[in-house]
């Protein structure tokens, strides 16, 4: 019986679109887009087509891999029916049954009775093959939600997450509340509900410190003022008669310019390394999701990993750059401060020439000092 319900599946495989050269309005045949040029749902859509033709060869690794390229750019009811079948073909039920509930969910009310009574009998039969867990609890609403250390996405949090039969640990966090630590275990075709309920942290009132402080000038040993909680007081003027140094402000310019410079360097750089550290986790995910590896990799997968690697030196690249901008920016932004803010120190009124005699054992003159 499930023979024949996989082999009816694999005739009713859904296009999403097609990557061929299209038509214009006027009739007039348009070029197909080149890979750089292409968005995000075309580059789905062409994942979806390779997938799906090694799903009809029987390569179902292949098709796995390509669906999971092609799931990680867009969430369409289709690929995830079409994943889903593959993986509880390649037995792994909990992550089937993660996509089959997905494509029910969101599938359109024009889907033919037929095509989604089959859904629902792959839907059922990994459920048997699995445990399924429901967070009860308004706190689990707006919370991340960790299985055994990996992130769940927040669709399978309002639902059901399914885990395979045995032991496991949820954690969940949420801003403002103590981290929570659930302990369940599975058994296949089980639903378990399990409510949650956070405890909100405590906040405690920042500690202030205030310093006294003499006023200079005040009428006996008891004048006093309550200075700033930061301790900034007040500078001693300068004493009569002496000049002050005038600062030239060029220096500090100089260095706030270099230093925002710097600081758009970083920004720059960190989004280049965060763009390329995304693209390296999708291919990281697909690879995962396939069980496969790029130490020793197959030749089905060689090209994967090189556009992998690529990604991964980008990421690593630009995360360094950002790093070294960011700390340049912060020390010419320290070096501009410590100008503009050190105490000036007016320079000594006294000069002139100063003739001191000297004698020694050896005879005698004259010791002349000068201060300017």
């Amino acid at each position: 019986m499930r023979r024949e319900l996989h082999a009816g599946w694999l005739a009713m495989s859904v296009l999403l679109g097609s990557t061929a050269a299209t038509t214009s309005a006027c009739g007039e045949e348009r070029a197909k887009p080149r890979p750089s040029e292409e968005s995000e749902r075309e580059r789905a859509v062409r994942d979806f087509e390779e997938g799906r033709r090694a799903h009809l060869a029987g390569h179902l690794e292949e098709a796995e891999l390509a669906y999971l390229r092609a799931w990680s750019r867009l969430k369409s009811f289709d690929i995830a029916v079409n994943l889903g079948q593959v993986q509880l073909r390649l037995n792994k039920p909990a992550s089937a049954a993660k996509h089959l509930a997905y494509g029910v969910r969101t599938v359109g009310p024009e889907i033919e009775p037929e095509r989604l009574a089959r859904m629902l009998a792959l839907l059922d039969e990994a459920r048997t093959q699995v445990g399924a867990v429901q967070l009860q609890g308004t706190d689990a609403a707006d919370a991340e939600v960790f299985v055994d250390g990996e992130r769940v996405p927040a669709e399978e949090v309002k639902h059901e997450i399914y885990v395979e039969p045995g032991e496991h640990r949820i954690v969940i966090r949420r801003a403002g509340y103590e981290e929570t630590a659930i302990r369940v275990v599975a058994a296949a075709g089980v639903r378990e509900t399990v409510p949650v309920t956070m405890k909100p942290v405590e906040a405690k009132a920042p500690e202030m410190t205030v310093q006294k402080a003499k006023l200079p000038g005040a009428a006996g040993a008891n004048g006093a003022a309550v200075a700033a909680a930061s301790g900034a007081g007040k500078t001693k003027p300068p004493a009569a008669g002496a000049r002050v140094e005038e600062r030239s402000w060029v220096p500090v310019i100089a260095l706030g310019a270099a230093s925002a410079v710097g600081l758009a360097v970083g920004v720059t750089t960190t989004v280049l390394s965060t763009n390329a550290r995304a693209s390296a986790d999708k291919d990281e995910e697909a690879l995962r999701y396939a069980n496969g590896q790029c130490i020793e990799p197959p030749s089905d997968l060689t090209q994967h990993c090189r556009e992998l690697r690529h990604e991964a030196k980008r990421a690593e690249g630009f995360g360094t750059a950002s790093v070294v901008s960011y700390a340049a920016s912060g020390a010419l932004a320290i070096a501009a401060a410590a100008y503009a803010l050190w105490p000036r120190r007016p320079p000594s009124a006294s000069h002139g020439l100063r003739v001191l005699p000297r004698t020694h054992a050896g005879g005698g003159g004259v010791l002349v000092v000068g201060a300017w």
